[in-house]
């Protein structure tokens, strides 16, 4: 019994198995006579720069078409390869050196490394022939339904398909495409025609046979639309011109049409300033886009108008520049009209014809005028009507433009008088002043609330007036109080009535003799140091500490009296210079001072083994300069002399370098904030 079940089991599996069907390679050759490797259209070129040569495989009998080339790959081993479909051929293009290959296709027994018979060599052109063995198969399909997918073009959502079978009338099933275009259908085997509808799309439609359960039937349906585009140029002038298709605006030139206008005849216009409305017909054919490049007719000319004493320009009522105006104008009639204040306007009518430009010279507004007498005691005053001179008192001045005008009249030596007057047409305005010889002179100065004194008698803070006959005089300003303070002001002065306005100008002063200062310190010279300052001067008198520490040090050696130890390596470290100063300061200017100064100093060392000290006498020079206030920068240039020592320095003091730690001239640069 069990043998019986095995029998039967081998006979299943052996009925199961599907043998292989076979393709070979008839033929492979050189085609000496072909440049299609070389040529610039076909040729490829490798990572290494040389080119690829082409094999292209075809079926061995003409009359045999080979389809799904795709489905074929290659093995050339380490050599890269390329394929192409051109035509009923494949192309393979492979790097030179190749030897053998091996072919593959699905459903079909594999041909494994194939001796070329030969080398590829670099750009050039073989022949593969290949063939394919006839097999009968038998297949027991366990599906008699096809899944087919059709792809509308253009990929757009909604598009209805539906599919009936033939010979019947009710459609088998209808449903709308994806937002991919796409839909997909599982339907018996038979023959089938598909109907597409998509709005503003001309039906599409078809007929396909399902009969392969294991692949999908792929159906492309491209839909020719029933509207088309237009699309407007500027070929020079139309550009920012309206577009109008139908009456109904669209945007403007350039203009590229994104709205989809039915098949048939429109009617296309452009509206533009200065040029004649444009009007075109066009037609619309499916699918297509329809380019109109229109050239528009000018309707304006350049105009230039001109008129004198700057006089104001209007073109139909709207302003348009003073004195001069060029602009172009549409083709018609305007009335220009001159306008001035206290004038009687100019009225012209211009034609403007287009494309002739033209220019116009305007008559200029009339002047409506008033007469003026100006006298004065004394005579000889000068006259000035709105800062324009006219001559001396006393006077009769003609053709005053009417309204209100400032008469100044002024002598030296004598209090100027102002009058306003309100001139009317053809009427005489009088003016009589008496000028005197005391006027009210006004001082101010940059330095406000500075204290003003007169020939050493005091007036008062700054701004401040004072009533006063012209002459030479003393003129004293002080400020040393509050947060700012200035430089003391002393000038003879001459004093005109006639000029009653005087400004003093104080120079800052920025260096005070009481103030609190510390700053940073960089010391160069015999003893390289850096650190602090903190000081004061009250008044002239000066007194600074400051604290430095050493950047220095120098090696040296214990030698012990036994003489039996080796000698001893140590380092000698500047471990601080502290110290203090008094001094008497003078002020130069506004921003500098010198201050001589004496002190001392105490200068400590040390290492391992050793503690020393010294302590220096100094005298220097501090100069000092003020770059804003409350900021300043020193140079303090000074000479230090040893005054006293530690027991411990005479270890070392024969040593050159740490006696200059002690001795020698520096010089201390200094960056400080004072207040």
């Amino acid at each position: 019994m069990f043998a019986l079940l095995l029998l039967c089991c081998c006979i299943i599996t052996g009925a199961a198995q599907q043998v292989l069907p076979k393709f070979n390679i008839v033929s492979f050759s050189e085609d000496q006579a072909a440049t299609t490797a070389t040529s610039r259209e076909y040729e490829k070129i490798d990572s290494n720069g040389s080119r690829m040569a082409i094999i292209k495989v075809s079926s061995a009998d003409p009359s045999v078409s080979i389809d799904n080339w795709d489905k074929f790959t290659f093995d050339f081993g380490n050599m890269r390869h390329e394929t192409v479909v051109q035509d009923d051929e494949l192309w393979v293009y492979v790097q030179k050196n190749a030897r053998s290959v091996t072919i593959k296709r699905e459903g079909y027994a594999t041909i494994k490394k194939f001796d070329l018979g030969t080398t590829i060599r670099e750009g050039k052109n073989y022949e593969l022939k290949i063939s394919f063995d006839k097999v009968e198969q038998r297949i027991v399909r366990t599906s008699k339904k096809q899944m087919l997918q059709i792809k509308v073009v253009p990929a757009v959502a909604g598009a209805l398909v539906s599919i009936t079978r033939e010979g019947e009338h009710d459609a088998a099933d209808v449903k709308p495409t994806d937002e991919t275009g796409c839909v997909a259908m599982n339907l018996e085997f038979g023959t089938y025609f598909y109907e597409v509808n998509l709005d503003k799309y001309q039906q599409g439609s078809g007929r396909l046979t399902l009969t392969n359960s294991e692949e999908t039937y792929n159906e492309q349906v491209t839909l020719i639309p029933n509207f088309g585009y237009v699309e407007v140029k500027d070929p020079g002038n139309a550009g920012g011109a309206k577009v109008f298709i139908d009456n109904k605006e669209m945007g403007s030139v350039p203009y590229t049409g994104k709205a989809e206008l039915d098949c048939g005849t429109h009617e296309l216009m452009l509206v533009k300033d200065l040029y004649k409305h444009y009007t075109q017909t066009f037609t619309i054919n499916r699918g297509e886009t329809t380019v109109i490049s229109p050239v528009m007719e000018s309707n304006f000319a350049e105009t230039t108008f001109l008129v004198d004493n700057n006089a104001e320009i209007y073109i139909d009522g709207e302003y348009k520049s003073s004195g001069r105006w060029a602009g172009p104008l549409k083709a018609g009639t305007y009335l220009v009209e001159c306008r001035k204040e206290n004038h009687r306007p100019t009225q012209q009518q211009v034609v403007v014809e287009a494309d002739k430009a033209s220019t116009t010279t305007l008559e200029a507004p009339e002047p409506i005028v008033g007469f003026l007498s100006v006298i004065s005691t004394p005579s000889g005053a000068n006259i000035k009507i709105d800062g324009k001179s006219y001559g001396v008192t006393p006077r009769n001045i003609n053709d005053i433009l009417i309204g209100k005008h400032k008469v100044e009249i002024s002598m030296a030596d004598h209090k100027a008088e102002t009058r306003e007057v309100n001139i009317e047409e053809g009427r005489q305005s009088n003016i009589e002043v008496s000028l005197g010889t005391i006027n009210k002179i006004s001082f101010k100065s940059n330095a406000s609330g500075a204290t003003l004194f007169i020939n050493n008698d005091y007036v008062g803070m700054m701004p401040v007036e004072k009533e006063m006959a012209s002459g030479t005089y003393r003129i004293t300003a002080t400020k040393d109080y509050g947060g700012k303070r200035y430089h003391r002001f002393s000038k003879s002065m001459n004093i005109n009535v006639a000029h009653p306005n005087v400004f003093i100008k104080m120079r800052r002063q920025y260096m005070k003799k009481n103030i609190f200062y510390m700053g940073g310190d960089a010391q160069f010279g015999a003893l390289n140091a850096f650190g602090g300052t903190m000081g004061f001067y009250a008044g002239n008198f000066n007194m600074e500490g400051s604290y430095l520490m050493g950047m220095k040090k120098e090696p040296f050696y214990w030698l012990y009296q036994d003489g039996l130890s080796r000698p001893e390596k140590d380092e000698m470290t500047l471990q601080m210079c502290t110290g203090g100063k008094i001094g008497w300061g003078f002020i130069l200017g506004t921003h500098v001072r010198i201050t001589p100064q004496i002190g001392c100093n105490f200068i400590k060392m040390g290492c391992d083994n050793l503690d020393a000290y010294v302590i220096s006498g100094t005298a220097g020079l501090r100069f000092e300069l003020a770059l804003c206030k409350g900021l300043g920068i020193g140079i303090i240039p000074e000479y230090s002399v040893k005054a006293l020592e530690s027991d411990s320095f005479e270890v070392i003091s024969d040593m050159p370098a740490m006696k200059d730690w002690t001795e020698g001239f520096n010089c201390r640069c200094e960056f400080f904030f004072f207040f």
